[in-house]
């Protein structure tokens, strides 16, 4: 499987500026094509009661205004690039309008978005409900930090989980694109973690894929990701998320919520 369809969110965030260009590098790259869909509604404001109503309408009007500057950058961006691109726009809620998309595309690229203007924190949600609602990989772009041109390096973080496995099959078109691959393994708790990162590796190898295993025996594993993304240079880290429930990692805290919040490099996700 190759990738060919890149969806992007497109909105007037603080985020879009940086997932616009991992999008267009990205899809040059593949030779994909990229698909940017605009929405008027925001996520996570209900539309009922008269005040909430006057809200949300002005919301909408703020919305149609601040598309053609963000429709001007995507349709110069891809002219650039000479990437094949079309814009669309949906009158319908952002996070309901992206999951109904996802099926028909390859990868779809949102952004970490800081809380600052009504925007970032209208968005600031998405990243984490795309990728568990939807049935394909999410690629969440930190704002505010380099954007890779292209995908030369990537940091697969594995242990051996349902999750972590749908990410690696979904991010293998990506894998045989890199010219490293790194599987990163960090002990904690599972005694055949560094035996099933071997294994991992091995597998790669058979679908042409440059990949090196590395395990660490101790330290917290968000840490451990976070530290090895910069430290190897990567341009993309791989991983499976919530491989416990959402309840736990509110509670106790654990990878997906560290990475998630504050991703060291562009965050390849599923669920």
């Amino acid at each position: 499987m190759s990738i060919r369809t890149v969806l992007l969110h497109a909105a007037p965030d603080s985020g879009f500026g940086d997932r616009l260009a991992f999008a267009v590098a990205f899809a040059r790259q593949a030779g994909a094509q990229l698909r940017a869909v605009y929405t008027l509604y925001p996520a996570g404001v209900p539309r009922v009661g008269r005040a909430l109503s006057i809200y949300v309408n002005e919301l909408v009007h703020e919305a149609r205004e601040k598309e053609a500057l963000l429709q001007g950058q995507f349709e110069a961006a891809v002219a650039a690039a000479g990437v094949p691109g079309n814009w669309q726009t949906v009158e319908g809620e952002v996070a309901a309008a992206l999951r109904d998309e996802v099926t028909f595309a390859d990868l779809t690229v949102v952004s970490e978005t800081p809380y600052g203007t009504v925007d970032d924190q209208l968005a600031a949600t998405l990243p984490e409900h795309l990728a568990l609602a939807c049935n394909g990989p999410v690629v969440v772009v930190p704002t505010g930090k380099p954007v890779p041109n292209r995908i030369g390096r990537v940091l697969v973080a594995w242990k051996p989980s349902r999750e972590a496995g749908h990410a690696v099959r979904f991010a293998l078109p990506i894998l045989a694109l890199a010219h490293q691959v790194e599987v990163l393994t960090v002990e904690e708790s599972k005694q055949d973690v560094a035996a099933s990162g071997a294994r991992l590796t091995a597998y790669l190898g058979t679908h042409g894929v440059n990949a090196t295993h590395h395990h660490v025996s101790e330290g917290s594993a968000g840490a451990v990701i976070a530290r090895e993304a910069r430290t190897y240079g990567a341009d993309l880290l791989v991983m499976g998320i919530y491989s416990r429930s959402r309840l736990a990692e509110m509670i106790l805290g654990g990878v997906t919520a560290s990475l998630m919040v504050d991703p060291p490099v562009p965050l390849f996700v599923a669920h």
